[in-house]
């Protein structure tokens, strides 16, 4: 709690210095500047407020674009390597997602052949994009492994799609049924056996509910993977990154920048531990929405787009 109230009075205090000191000469600078700040608001009271989450679509660049192709393809490629002698169905799926995401690939990049080994070529110009780009990819990555552990939680492609706009209270109610219907049986079964329930027994039912959670098993292992590219990613470019007070219409100081970024690399951490212990969707896109895309967009000034 302490760190929100630094952040809003961080975010007043900034506020009311531009608004009394800045660069607004005529009505219109006026209007701007209260038009963006008011974005700022709502980013950092989502922050304080998981009830008033929604979804953040940010403009992308081409950059961003190509890169997020890329890392899906590397991790589709790698999954179907792992899977290869160990899980035939799995490794069918990644084979055929890597395949997919290397056509759109070349339909983008007439540079990229069969033969090429561009996943370690743009790895390598990776380093060199600038903030903005490599937040982005990090946005999309997360944006994608919400996607996929919707998919193989069970919802069809059009409402995993839909998490990305969602806000939380729609996705509590499309899950209020079936949790409910959950809990109920739950509590049947555990009345039932109640008595006559041993530890080992409680251990194998604990597990059987969890693994329930997971219809899809491709799509989970795509979910798991792209949260730990997005750990990877934040660790050699974004946490040590070095920030400088924004400018423009909605400048962000440095100081609220930094605690973002220490935010963020919890949230990601979060994400990680949540599909791990196969979390409920809704609590996913808490993270995704209310601790990862927000702090990307206090840290690195990315751009959300009002539709």
């Amino acid at each position: 709690m302490s760190r929100i109230n630094s952040m809003f009075s961080l975010l007043i205090e900034t506020i009311i210095a531009h608004l009394l000191f800045g660069n607004a000469h005529s009505y219109l600078d006026l209007k701007l500047d209260i038009r963006a700040y008011s974005v700022l608001f709502g980013v950092v009271l989502a922050l304080s407020n998981n009830n008033i989450l929604y979804a953040h679509n940010f403009y992308q660049n081409d950059s961003s674009v190509l890169y997020t192709l890329i890392k899906q393809f590397e991790i589709e490629k790698n999954l179907a390597l792992e899977n290869q002698y160990v899980n035939n169905s799995s490794y069918s799926i990644h084979s055929e997602r890597a395949d997919e995401l290397f056509h759109k690939l070349a339909s983008i990049r007439k540079d990229i052949t069969m033969n090429s080994i561009f996943p370690n070529h743009y790895d390598i110009l990776l380093s060199d994009l600038n903030l903005t780009t490599k937040a982005l990819v990090s946005a999309n990555i997360a944006d994608e492994s919400l996607r996929e552990y919707g998919l193989s939680t069970g919802l069809d492609p059009k409402m995993a799609s839909g998490l990305l706009n969602m806000s939380v209270d729609m996705i509590m109610k499309m899950n209020e049924t079936s949790t409910t219907n959950m809990t109920d049986s739950v509590n049947k079964h555990s009345m039932e056996k109640m008595t006559s329930m041993s530890n080992n027994q409680s251990t194998s039912i604990e597990g059987n509910q969890e693994n329930k959670v997971v219809k899809n098993l491709a799509n989970y292992e795509t979910s798991v993977a792209q949260a730990k590219s997005l750990k990877i990613l934040f660790t050699n470019y974004l946490q040590d990154a070095k920030l400088e007070n924004s400018t423009g219409l909605m400048p962000i100081p440095t100081g609220m920048k930094i605690n973002a970024i220490r935010e963020l690399g919890q949230g990601i951490d979060n994400l990680v531990l949540a599909l791990n212990r196969n979390a409920p969707v809704e609590e996913v896109y808490s993270i995704v929405h209310g601790q990862i895309h927000p702090n990307l967009f206090l840290a690195f000034s990315l751009k959300l787009k009002s539709d």
